[in-house]
C-alpha cells in the first residue's frame, strides 16, 4: 500500500490537518482544532480530483481532536455535501473519544455513504472497512 503524506497548517499551527492517499480513492485526514473555510481549500481539490477521475472517493476521518467548524468553514462543509452526495462511498470517523459518534449520526443525511464511527483503539479495523469498498 502506498501513502502519499500532506501535512497542511494554517491559523499559525493552531490547526492542522494531515491529508495521506491510502489508496487511489481513499484518504485519511487526521483534524485537529477547529476547522476554518481556508483549510477547505487545502483539501477539497485533491478530493475532489479523485471524484472527477475516479467516481467515488472513500474518506476516514480521525476527529480526535477536532473541535469544530466556523460558520464559513460548516457552509463550505455543507456545499461539498450536496455537490457530492453520491460521490463518497465510505466515511469512516474515528476519535478517542466516543463521545464523538453523534457526528456519524449527524453525517448521514448529508451523505448517501455507508458512515461508521471507531475508537482509536479500531483504528486499523477502520482502514480496513473503508478500504474495503
Amino acid at each position: 500500500m502506498s501513502i502519499r503524506k500532506r501535512c497542511l497548517v494554517t491559523k499559525e499551527e493552531i490547526l492542522s490537518v494531515t491529508m495521506m492517499e491510502i489508496s487511489p480513492t481513499t484518504y485519511e485526514l487526521i483534524v485537529q482544532g477547529k476547522l476554518e473555510k481556508s483549510d477547505y481549500q487545502l483539501f477539497i481539490p485533491a478530493l475532489e480530483k479523485t471524484i472527477d477521475e475516479k467516481g467515488e472517493v472513500n474518506l476516514l476521518l480521525n476527529i480526535s481532536h477536532f473541535e469544530g467548524w466556523s460558520p464559513a468553514a460548516l457552509w463550505e462543509d455543507l456545499k461539498f455535501d450536496v455537490k457530492h452526495y453520491r460521490h463518497v462511498s465510505r466515511l469512516a470517523l474515528v476519535s478517542e473519544d466516543s463521545d464523538k459518534q453523534w457526528m456519524a449520526t449527524l453525517s448521514k443525511p448529508f451523505t448517501s455513504a455507508e458512515v461508521r464511527f471507531f475508537t482509536e483503539q479500531a483504528h486499523e479495523t477502520a482502514r480496513e472497512w473503508v478500504l474495503d469498498s
